[in-house]
């Protein structure tokens, strides 16, 4: 009897850690000069493989009350929402609102989602994206220049393009 508790017990336990098994994985992530809460870009992966139905998950994490997640609302979609589809190449294109002259291929590297972009005419995996922007006299923010970070596919070493906006 307390050898098959024992090993229910075990069973249980290795298990567990499966139950849970990350299914979202961090792509890359916006930040702003407004505040510490950044938008946060993954993809959903469930058995190895990017979500066809849903691809990208994206929201806030809330740096200045916590860390906490929340949804975006309509009207911040409007500026980090995205568009995303199939690529018969066996990737995602990915087209972010803030981003809108960039192209990035969503796709699988050694089982893990990686966000890929040209950065100073480069193929680099995206790790974020910098926004700077002022708001005008009735607070309506109006972007002055995005940043784009990335470590380069080839040499590991991290680059960056600073883009302005007129």
């Amino acid at each position: 009897m307390k050898k098959s508790l024992i090993a229910g017990f075990l069973l249980v336990v290795l298990m567990v850690p499966s139950l849970y098994a990350r299914n979202s994985y961090g792509l890359f992530h916006i930040e702003r000069n407004k505040n510490t809460n950044i938008v946060q870009y993954d993809a959903n992966v469930n058995n190895g493989v990017i979500d066809s139905k849903n691809p990208i998950d994206v929201y806030w994490i809330l740096h200045a009350s916590r860390g906490q997640r929340a949804e975006l609302s309509s009207f911040e979609r409007r500026a980090f929402g995205f568009t995303v589809k199939y690529n018969e190449g066996g990737y995602f294109d990915l087209a972010l609102n803030a981003v809108p002259d960039r192209n990035i291929k969503v796709f699988m590297v050694n089982g893990e989602p990686k966000a890929k972009i040209l950065i100073n005419g480069e193929e680099v995996f995206l790790t974020k994206v910098y926004v700077s922007a002022r708001s005008n006299l009735i607070g309506i923010p109006r972007v002055s220049f995005y940043t784009i970070y990335g470590t380069d596919v080839n040499t590991g070493n991290e680059v960056s393009e600073r883009i302005d906006v007129r």
